[in-house]
């Protein structure tokens, strides 16, 4: 391949840019609220989405039309 001029930073500039290393954050303590929490290290938002449960929909004695 053909150089526009004969500088190193246009060499440079050609390259595929390395890939980058993830920060991967340790586990929290036993005793720590987010302890098992797979969003751990992400933005947290109260109250946890493990503490939430599913509303049901079905109903057993629901008047059906």
């Amino acid at each position: 391949m053909r150089y526009f001029t004969e500088k190193q930073a246009e060499r440079d500039m050609m390259q595929m840019p390395k890939p980058s290393r993830e920060d991967i954050h340790p586990d929290p303590p036993d005793d720590h609220v987010c302890h098992g929490c797979g969003r751990y290290g992400e933005s947290c938002v109260l109250p946890c989405y493990r503490n939430v449960q599913a509303i049901p929909t079905h109903r057993e004695n629901a008047p059906s039309f």
